[in-house]
């Protein structure tokens, strides 16, 4: 997944219990467009279970006439900070599978990756854990658990792994959240409005007094991302 859309998809209806007893924060579905033209649609489920938050995202992006898909996993500890534990991406590269493993020793201290595309294996990498540092996917988490920290006073910052942007480093970015004044759009859908910079890209997010992302705007790249349902998402790239 591209640094920006890890901004985009930097993602609470229900909170129904899942089959293995832990706790589904949300399961939402987005559809992404770009200068209003159809661009991508994503899956983003959260589930909690104990002192463990998961994710899963799965992304399917146009590229010309096909459409390539992306998945990510990734697990966190279920606290504010959501300190990293691992995760696993996959995607296709010129028609050849991509796989990056991250991981977190177990005294936390050292994050570890290791990226294979096709049968080439790329060289281990290793990097010192900082503070206030989450995988950019637990961003929406983020602000689901950090909501009410997110004020107008004083922007809240953080430090993110760009989890498939490991190329020869582990890239760390840092990024700041700030509730801007309620808009239009806010008073309609009851949500608040959020300047979140990341990578030097502002966008803006509205999200629901639970921390869930109902629209987040990128003017830069003229790129929106609407949450909507399942049908419609799965519809969005067809012809």
């Amino acid at each position: 997944m591209s640094k920006t859309r890890r901004i985009a998809a930097f993602f609470i209806l229900l909170i129904p219990m899942s089959s293995s007893g832990g706790e589904i924060l949300w399961d939402n579905w987005y559809t992404v467009s770009e200068r209003n033209a159809p661009h991508s649609y994503y899956n983003e489920k959260v589930e909690i279970s104990g002192d463990r938050v998961k994710i899963q995202l799965n992304t399917w992006i146009r590229e010309g006439k096909r459409i390539r898909s992306e998945n990510l996993g990734a697990t966190a500890k279920n606290a504010p900070a959501l300190a990293p534990l691992f995760y696993n991406f996959r995607t296709q590269v010129n028609g050849e599978e991509k796989v990056i493993d991250g991981t977190v020793d177990p005294k936390g201290r050292v994050f570890s990756v290791k990226s294979r595309t096709g049968a080439l294996q790329s060289k281990p990498l290793r990097a010192e854990m900082l503070p206030k540092l989450i995988l950019a996917s637990f961003f929406p988490v983020w602000i689901h658990k950090n909501y009410k920290q997110i004020t107008g006073v004083q922007p809240k910052e953080f430090q993110a792994i760009l989890e498939d942007q490991v190329e020869g480093e582990v890239p760390v970015i840092r990024g700041t959240a700030y509730e801007m004044r309620a808009d239009d759009f806010a008073n309609t859908s009851k949500t608040r409005k959020l300047r979140v910079e990341f990578n030097k890209i502002v966008a803006m997010w509205w999200v629901n007094p639970k921390g869930d992302a109902v629209r987040i705007e990128i003017p830069a790249l003229e790129r929106v991302a609407v949450k909507t349902s399942r049908e419609t998402a799965e519809s969005f790239l067809q012809p």
